[in-house]
């Protein structure tokens, strides 16, 4: 996150104003990781499972790789479930913004 433009960081400011914590589970590994996200910015990856997460993602490396390389959209893979993601109505309404 911290080498994404300030456009990205922007967006994802604006999705997400508050402090979240984000918990991902890449499925077919099996990792779990979580991060806090604020400003638009990560801090601290942590190995494991969150003792809280407000927004839990679950997805196959082979996808987060697409999405990391940008040949797949977070909304579109959640809308055809390549990505599962685990959150309040508001997250996931603010999170569509990110399209």
């Amino acid at each position: 996150m911290d080498g994404a433009d300030a456009h990205v960081r922007g967006s994802l400011a604006d999705a997400l104003p508050d402090a979240k914590i984000i918990e991902l589970t890449v499925a077919d590994l099996p990792a779990t990781y979580w991060a806090k996200l604020s400003d638009g910015r990560m801090h601290d990856l942590h190995v494991g499972p969150a003792d809280k997460a407000d927004i839990r993602v679950r997805l196959g490396s082979d996808h987060l790789v697409d999405l990391v390389d940008g040949k797949a959209s977070l909304f579109s893979s959640f809308l055809t479930g390549s990505i599962k993601i685990d959150a309040s109505v508001w997250d996931l309404l603010r999170l569509r913004g990110l399209a």
